[in-house]
């Protein structure tokens, strides 16, 4: 795991331990986090390689679709870019049509 993302995704469980919610680390790089009215949220950090690889285009997609197990709602998507692609995971997810209510693109750009 790059230090970059290993950072990032140290900062978003951080943020989600810090509203007291329970954080599980999942296999595929993503963190699951338990919310209140047992919302479950998914945390991904995306890096450069990220978009790259080719892989993201299919990941983020079925990441968005994700349902909670009980009530089958979609589960919120918390992605975390390193502030060097965040434009062009803002030009993915645009080209995926993936920007829906449930999926917040968090920023670490000065402003």
């Amino acid at each position: 795991m790059s230090d970059t993302r290993a950072d990032l995704l140290e900062l978003l469980e951080s943020q989600y331990r810090g509203f007291g919610w329970e954080v599980e680390r999942a296999e595929d790089g993503t963190l699951r986090a338990a919310g209140p009215g047992g919302v479950t949220w998914i945390g991904a950090v995306v890096v450069a390689e990220d978009l790259t690889s080719g892989d993201l285009e299919a990941r983020l997609p079925a990441l968005s679709r994700e349902r909670m197990p009980k009530g089958g709602e979609l589960c919120p998507l918390d992605l975390m870019p390193d502030p060097e692609c965040e434009a062009d995971l803002r030009a993915l997810l645009d080209r995926l049509d993936i920007r829906r209510p449930h999926v917040s693109l968090y920023s670490l750009r000065a402003t």
